[in-house]
């Protein structure tokens, strides 16, 4: 029942605050902790404004996707282009030198990891308890969630921020190892086309999972294609 329009800034501002909490600290993991902290921030924000002030969904989404960017850029100034630690590759032993398959699943570092599991504890929640079964009330039928004695403002509140979370761990791995380093606008779009993502694949972990790998493929496959030229000169 809450749609989250805030992402494009919010992961923005995340991959700025991790970057520069790493930076200043040389922790990585009070890095990501900084970071999902602000998207817990950002997202709790947008449910107050959405569940208690009734204020319309896109137009805070919207205010606060300018207003983060714009802080990504005035607190991020002094960390543009600064080297900076960045997450570790850490192969898994024997399962790393299985052919294609260990490379790409087990040939990663530990945040790799972590998304894997979270798709499949995602689905599970979801589907296979009763906790998630009530998630799925709240945001098809709140009417009937609340006649079944569900709290259904505190439960938004909580899954809201808790995508936060999840959008603040994103922004943090994007500047700690997707692309290390911190510059203007270094996600600028990708979290319009997380959300995207997430309506194409029918707000299902797995079909969600399977969108957001098919365009980090063809994002690599052009990225691979630029260099084929020069390669070939």
């Amino acid at each position: 029942g809450v749609t989250n329009l805030s992402l494009d800034g919010s992961i923005l501002l995340s991959a700025m605050v991790g970057f520069a909490v790493a930076f200043t600290t040389d922790n990585l993991y009070l890095a990501f902790f900084a970071a999902m902290l602000v998207g817990a921030i950002i997202a709790a924000l947008v449910a107050f404004s959405s569940i208690v002030l009734k204020l319309d969904q896109i137009a805070v989404g919207f205010v606060l996707t300018l207003l983060c960017t714009d802080l990504s850029t005035f607190f991020g100034n002094p960390f543009v282009r600064k080297p900076g630690p960045a997450v570790p590759h850490m192969s898994i032993p024997i399962l790393g030198d299985i052919p294609i398959i260990g490379k790409i699943f087990f040939d990663q570092n530990i945040v790799v990891y972590l998304s894997l599991i979270a798709i499949a504890l995602a689905w599970w929640w979801i589907y296979k308890t009763q906790l998630g079964l009530k998630l799925q009330g709240i945001g098809e039928r709140p009417a009937a969630a609340f006649a079944r004695g569900t709290n259904v403002n505190l439960q938004r509140f909580i899954y809201t921020m808790i995508g936060g979370v999840m959008v603040g761990l994103g922004g943090a791995s994007y500047s700690l190892f997707v692309k290390p380093g911190w510059s203007y606008h270094v996600t600028s779009g990708i979290g319009w086309i997380a959300l995207s993502i997430v309506i194409f694949g029918g707000w299902h972990p797995i079909r969600a999972a399977i969108g957001a790998y098919i365009f980090g493929g063809l994002q690599s496959i052009s990225g691979m294609s630029q260099s084929i030229p020069a390669l070939a000169s």
